[in-house]
C-alpha cells in the first residue's frame, strides 16, 4: 500500500510537468498562428485595386485640326474559368481641341461626357488630401485625367491644414480646434489627441462625409503608406457603388502622407492609379456621373526639419507647459508634422509674445489677433510689421505697412490705386484683392487672415507662426519615425495652392470655401443607380 501511494505521488509530477509542456506547445501553435494570419492580412490587405479599362494609343494632333482620338480597351470576367476573358474595344474623343474627351463610341451604344448635352443624374466628390496644384496640372500636362478639363487653382484657408480646410469647404460647424489635439480654453488645457483620430468624435465635418476613412486606418498611413492608400481607394469605391446618393462626398486623406513622404516622381504612381479608378466608375456610368476631385491644401515639396520652438521659449523667460496659470505661461498643441504652429497664451501676454516668436528660426510670418478682433498684426524677425483690418462683412480691406511689408502687398495696393480701384479711405475690395494676388508670395492673405482671426475653430490661438518652405512643428516623437519631403499649413503659395478639376469646366482659381456651395451639397438625396 505504502509502495503503491508513493507512486503515485512520485508520477504526478511527472504528469502535472507533461500537461505544462503540452499547454506551452499549444500557447506556442496559437501564437505562431496569429503571427501569421496577421502577416498574411498586412500582405494581401491594402492590394492595387483592379479595374477593367485601359486607355491606349493616344492620337497627335495633326495640323488638319481631327480631332484627339483614344481607344479605350474593357475588359470583362468571362463567365466560366475555362473561358478566355473579353475584351472590348471603345473609342474616345475630343471633339473641341481642349484636350477633354467629349464623346465615346461602344459596341452598346454612343454617349457624351455629362454636361455636354445632358446633365449628370450623380455627382462624386472627392478630397484628394494634400496634392498640390502643380503636381496635378504636370500630370494632366502630360496626357493624364483626360476625362477632366485641365486643374484649376484652389486657394485654402489659413492655417492650411485638413480640419481647418474640411471644415470650410463642406460649410461644416468648426471642430475644437486646428488638429486633433488642441487647447480646450474652457478648460484651460490640452485635450484630445489619438483617441479624436480613432474615433472622429467632435470633428462636425467627418459626418458630412458619405466616406471617410475608418478611424484605425488613420493611424497606418506613415508606417504603411501604400498599402493604406490603396486601401483607401477600395473602400471608397465599394461604398460609392453601394451608395444612391445624388452627391456622394468622399474623403482621401492617405493622400496627405504620400505627399509628406514621397517626392512628386515617386507619388506619381499612386496617383496613377487613383487615375484608373476613377475613370472606371466613370465610364461605367455611360455618361450619367458627374466628377470632381479636389485637395484641401498644397504640399511644400521640400525636405523640413523641426523648427526649435522650445529652446526660444526657454531662452526668452516663457513657461511651455499645458495650462495658461500665470502671464508667461504658453500653451502649444504639438501633433501632426505641420507647417504653422497655434500658440495660446493670456490674453494680455499675445503682443509681446508674437515678438518673441519672429525671431523663431525658420518662422516666415507671425500673426497675432488684435483685442478689438477686427483685424490682425504680421510681424517678421527683421522687424517688418504691419496691421490689417477689415470692415464688419469681410468686403473691404485697409492694410498699414509701416515698418516693412511683411505681406507683400504693398505693390498690390499701389498698382489698385493706380487703376483708380482704391476707396477713398485707402481701403481695397476683397475681389480685388483676391484677382490681384493669386500669384503671390500670400495668395489671397487678407481674405485668409480674416478667417483664421474670426471662423474655423472653437478655441482660436492668440498667435499662428507660418513657418517657411523646409522647417515644420510638431510631435517629438514622430518626428523620429519618418523623414518628410515636404508639409504644410503655412500661408505661402506652395502651401495654400491645392487643385480643382472635373468633368464640367471650373473658374482658373477658386477659394476652397466656394468650391462646393449650399446649393449643391443640397442635392444629396437618392438618384438612379448607375448602369454596371
Amino acid at each position: 500500500m505504502l509502495s503503491s501511494q508513493s507512486g503515485r505521488r512520485f508520477g504526478a509530477p511527472a504528469r502535472g510537468g507533461a500537461q505544462r509542456g503540452r499547454r506551452q506547445r499549444l500557447r506556442g501553435w496559437l501564437l505562431l498562428a496569429v503571427v501569421v494570419a496577421v502577416g498574411l492580412h498586412i500582405t494581401f490587405w491594402g492590394r492595387p485595386v483592379p479595374t477593367h479599362f485601359s486607355l491606349l494609343n493616344e492620337t497627335a494632333l495633326r495640323a488638319s485640326g481631327t480631332p484627339r482620338e483614344w481607344r479605350i480597351e474593357r475588359q470583362t470576367s468571362a463567365p466560366h474559368f475555362w473561358q478566355a476573358d473579353r475584351v472590348e474595344t471603345w473609342r474616345a474623343r475630343d471633339t473641341d481641341g481642349d484636350g477633354v474627351i467629349d464623346q465615346f463610341e461602344i459596341p452598346q451604344g454612343n454617349f457624351a461626357r455629362p454636361g455636354l448635352r445632358t446633365e449628370p443624374k450623380r455627382w462624386l466628390v472627392i478630397c484628394f488630401d494634400g496634392v498640390p496644384l502643380r503636381l496635378l496640372q504636370d500630370l494632366w500636362d502630360r496626357g493624364h485625367f483626360r476625362e477632366f478639363h485641365r486643374p484649376t487653382a484652389v486657394v485654402s484657408v489659413f492655417p492650411s491644414d485638413s480640419e481647418a480646410a474640411l471644415t470650410a469647404v463642406l460649410h461644416a460647424a468648426p471642430p475644437p480646434g486646428y488638429e486633433h489635439l488642441y487647447f480646450d480654453r474652457g478648460s484651460n488645457k490640452i485635450r484630445g489627441g489619438a483617441w479624436v483620430t480613432l474615433s472622429g468624435a467632435g470633428i462636425p465635418y467627418i459626418g458630412v462625409l458619405d466616406y471617410d476613412p475608418p478611424g484605425w486606418a488613420k493611424a497606418l498611413p506613415y508606417l504603411l503608406p501604400q498599402k493604406t492608400y490603396r486601401a483607401d481607394l477600395g473602400r471608397l469605391r465599394k461604398d460609392f457603388l453601394a451608395s444612391h446618393q445624388g452627391v456622394f462626398l468622399a474623403h482621401i486623406s492617405s493622400t496627405d502622407s504620400l505627399m509628406h513622404l514621397y517626392p512628386p516622381r515617386q507619388a506619381e504612381p499612386s496617383l496613377e492609379e487613383f487615375e484608373r479608378l476613377v475613370r472606371e466608375l466613370y465610364l461605367d456610368a455611360r455618361g450619367e456621373l458627374g466628377v470632381l476631385v479636389f485637395s484641401d491644401h498644397g504640399n511644400t515639396m521640400t525636405p523640413s526639419h523641426a523648427a526649435p520652438l522650445e529652446e526660444l521659449l526657454t531662452r526668452r523667460g516663457w513657461r511651455f507647459g499645458k495650462t495658461l496659470a500665470s502671464p508667461r505661461d504658453v500653451a502649444v498643441p504639438s501633433y501632426g508634422l505641420i507647417g504653422f504652429i497655434a500658440v495660446y497664451c493670456q490674453d494680455a501676454a499675445t503682443a509681446p509674445l508674437a515678438g518673441d516668436l519672429a525671431w523663431l528660426e525658420g518662422a516666415d510670418l507671425v500673426v497675432a489677433r488684435t483685442p478689438s478682433g477686427d483685424g490682425v498684426s504680421v510681424l517678421r524677425a527683421e522687424g517688418a510689421r504691419a496691421e490689417l483690418h477689415w470692415n464688419a462683412d469681410g468686403s473691404r480691406y485697409w492694410y498699414d505697412a509701416t515698418q516693412g511689408d511683411p505681406l507683400e502687398l504693398r505693390p498690390v495696393l499701389a498698382r489698385l490705386q493706380a487703376d483708380g480701384r482704391l476707396g477713398a479711405d485707402s481701403s481695397a475690395s476683397d475681389a480685388d484683392l483676391f484677382a490681384a494676388t493669386l500669384a503671390a508670395r500670400y495668395p489671397d492673405a487678407a481674405s485668409r487672415l480674416r478667417d483664421w482671426a474670426t471662423n474655423h475653430v472653437q478655441n482660436r490661438a492668440n498667435i499662428l507662426v507660418s513657418l517657411k518652405p523646409g522647417y515644420f512643428y510638431g510631435a517629438g516623437v514622430f518626428q523620429h519615425i519618418v523623414s518628410f519631403t515636404g508639409t504644410h499649413g503655412a500661408l505661402d503659395a506652395e502651401s495654400s495652392l491645392g487643385f480643382a478639376m472635373a468633368t464640367r469646366p471650373l473658374p482658373p482659381a477658386v477659394r476652397l470655401t466656394d468650391l462646393l456651395t449650399r446649393e449643391f451639397l443640397d442635392k444629396r438625396g437618392g438618384a438612379t443607380q448607375q448602369h454596371r
